[in-house]
C-alpha cells in the first residue's frame, strides 16, 4: 500500500510531505493512506503524472482535534534540491 506522510495536520500548498516508493507507472492510480502530523489519517487515491509530479485525491477526514476535513484533490512535486515532496496547488 502507498503511503504519504504529511508534516502537519492537514495539506496545503507549500505543505511537505513523504511520499512512499511505490511501483505506480505514470497515467495510472493506486489506494493510498495518508497520514498526517497529528495521528489523523485518510484513504486516498494516488496518480502518477511523470516522475517528479503526483496527484492525491484524499478522501474526507476528520484531524485528531475534531475539524473536519472535506474531500480535496491536491498536485504535489518532488524536490530535488531538499529530497521531499512539496504540495503545489488545490486540483
Amino acid at each position: 500500500m502507498n503511503t504519504i506522510s504529511f508534516h502537519d495536520t492537514h495539506a496545503y500548498p507549500g505543505c511537505t510531505a513523504i511520499v512512499s516508493e511505490n511501483a505506480v507507472r505514470e497515467g495510472t492510480t493506486a489506494p493510498a493512506i495518508v497520514d498526517f502530523s497529528d495521528g489523523a489519517t485518510a484513504t486516498a487515491i494516488f496518480e502518477k503524472i511523470n516522475p517528479e509530479e503526483i496527484s492525491i485525491h484524499v478522501d474526507a477526514y476528520t484531524t485528531a482535534r475534531g475539524t473536519r476535513i472535506p474531500q480535496k484533490t491536491w498536485r504535489l512535486r518532488y524536490n530535488n534540491a531538499q529530497d521531499i515532496w512539496k504540495v503545489a496547488g488545490k486540483m
